[in-house]
């Protein structure tokens, strides 16, 4: 029963959040032309971005689960105390 308790709490706490994806075009200097990138970011419910280790942009959606992943938990650990 305990399980299924804290199971519902961080569902409702992953609810306020959620994965973005984000293209933007970025200069290279180097070769002297524009390029297109796809980065990753993540909202809270008030669409503001989350900054976590000071990131809020990752290269990757499954480095932005795992990011948002680990904040779940805190947020769980946190409301536990």
């Amino acid at each position: 029963m305990e399980d299924l308790i804290n199971d519902l709490i961080l569902e409702s706490i992953s609810e306020k959040y959620e994965i973005g994806q984000l293209t933007c075009k970025e200069y290279d200097l180097n070769n002297n032309h524009t390029q297109t990138i796809v980065r990753y970011a993540i909202r809270d419910e008030d669409q503001n971005l989350v900054r976590h280790n000071d990131m809020s942009f990752f290269k990757t959606f499954e480095e932005a689960e795992k990011v948002l992943e680990e904040i779940v938990q805190q947020k769980f650990e946190e409301a536990a105390q």
